[in-house]
């Protein structure tokens, strides 16, 4: 195999591959098992038609080992023993048996024995999960018994009467079997590995999202406080800018005073008075500008609206899902208006409205499902509805997604931010003039509607 093609299976726990290793193989042999034990009635169908005068101590034998195998398991599965242990004892035994019979019976009624047995080995081999070696050796001990048998009751034949009636066949088959049961063994471990390893990440996974919950209190925490600071920030720069402005009209007020009783004054008082005058004039400018800059300082989101069609965004908020759908195993139907919606928006945070929305759909709902989207005009108003016919999530839930960030402070929303994405999108929808409404009940599923004002 080429190296690029080997995919490195490091920091696995070899005690759990062992063990989810035996899982999976006692699952198969205890199938094997019970399909060996009660082929008697097909073999004994064969003795009856080919060996009509000693089909019944073929029977007598193939009861005797009957009993035997079904001890094996019985008591290997009371007892506690490996599955491979007793797998390669019940399979042992109705291998010799297949072998003991094949090389006792007549050469030219050997053939429907021979091909019975291939399909037993090849069957077997498909079916079980064990090393390869055990296959390998089930397969040597048959073809011991069958050539010392066949060399004892038909030394005058040769071995050429035994290739031609089913030995080539059954050798052949058997043999291939044995390739299928190392491909089986490697395929399955490496599978049981992966899933291990899938297992493994999503544990990590989890740890790391209850890591990230536990950064997140610490954030809120921090946000609460920043929060508390910028608030009392803003008073006392409001209570500064209004003494700033009070101080300034006071002072206007005793210039405008002076100014009235000019002709009193010196020429040196008056120059003073032009001074005193000019600084009050900047401290205005500057009252005014910190004024506007604390109005600036406000935290608000800006909006810039332009007037675009919003069909090719559906689309495109669709396209960019399909991934996250394919993993969900939901269907995405979309229908579009064929004409141009045109609508006055802010671009950038209506994709924002529509992923949020649609990620968070396909996230809740019913895996296996499907969700149309439909998009287009009726009344003056743009409409974008998501449907889903599958098993409602259900309007308390729906209230409580939609509704989290009129409560962010909450212990129970600062645990986790599951479905914060529809209440994004209904804060950002209401924000730009819109309205964003949604149903969920068993008579229609689930439904999102959106609604904007035409441009």
């Amino acid at each position: 195999m080429i190296d690029y093609h080997r995919i490195p299976y490091v920091n696995i726990d070899r005690q759990k591959l062992t063990n989810e290793l035996n899982k999976r193989g006692a699952y198969f042999s205890n199938v094997a098992v019970w399909t060996i034990i009660f082929s008697l009635p097909l073999f004994w169908l064969l003795d009856v038609l080919f060996m009509k005068e000693e089909w019944l101590y073929l029977l007598a034998i193939r009861v005797i080992f009957f009993c035997i195998s079904y001890f094996f398991y019985f008591f290997g599965t009371r007892r506690r023993w490996n599955y491979q242990l007793i797998l390669n004892l019940v399979v042992g035994a109705n291998v010799c048996l297949m072998a003991l019979v094949c090389g006792i019976v007549p050469i030219t009624n050997a053939l429907p024995y021979f091909l019975l047995g291939s399909v037993m080995m090849l069957l077997l081999n498909t079916t079980v999960f064990w090393k390869p070696i055990f296959a390998q050796l089930h397969c040597a001990i048959s073809y011991a018994i069958i050539v010392v048998l066949y060399s004892i009751n038909s030394r005058m034949v040769g071995y050429g009467a035994l290739i031609a009636n089913g030995g080539g066949v059954y050798f052949l088959v058997s043999a291939f079997s044995c390739f299928i049961a190392y491909n089986r063994y490697q395929v399955i471990k490496r599978e049981t590995e992966k899933n291990l390893i899938i297992e493994e990440s999503n544990k990590r996974m989890l740890e790391q999202n209850e890591k990230i919950n536990d950064q997140h209190h610490i954030i809120e925490e921090a946000n609460r406080r920043l929060k508390e600071l910028s608030d009392y920030r803003q008073n006392t720069l409001n209570i500064m800018i209004h003494d700033l402005k009070n101080f300034i009209g006071s002072n206007q007020i005793s210039i405008d005073l002076i100014n009235r009783k000019s002709s009193n004054l010196t020429a040196d008082q008056k120059e003073i008075l032009s001074y005193i005058t000019m600084g009050n004039e900047k401290l205005h400018y500057l009252s005014k500008k910190l004024a506007d800059s604390a109005e600036a300082d406000s935290g608000k989101i800006e909006y810039r609206f332009e007037t675009f069609d919003i069909i090719p965004e559906v689309e495109k908020a669709a396209i960019s899902l399909v991934d996250a759908a394919s993993i969900k195993q939901v269907s995405l139907q979309v229908h579009l208006s064929p004409a141009a919606v045109m609508v006055n928006l802010d671009k950038i945070f209506l994709r924002h409205i529509l992923f949020k929305l649609l990620s968070n759909v396909i996230r809740f709902i019913q895996k296996g499902s499907a969700v149309s989207i439909h998009a287009g005009d009726s009344d003056g108003n743009c409409i974008i509805e998501i449907i889903n016919k599958g098993t409602p999530i259900g309007m308390d839930k729906l209230d409580e997604y939609f509704n989290r960030l009129q409560a962010p402070n909450q212990s129970d929303y600062a645990v986790t931010q599951s479905g914060m994405g529809f209440s994004i999108s209904k804060q950002l929808t209401t924000d730009m003039g819109g309205t964003l409404s949604y149903e969920s009940n068993e008579a229609i599923g689930n439904y999102f509607k959106i609604k904007f004002k035409l441009a």
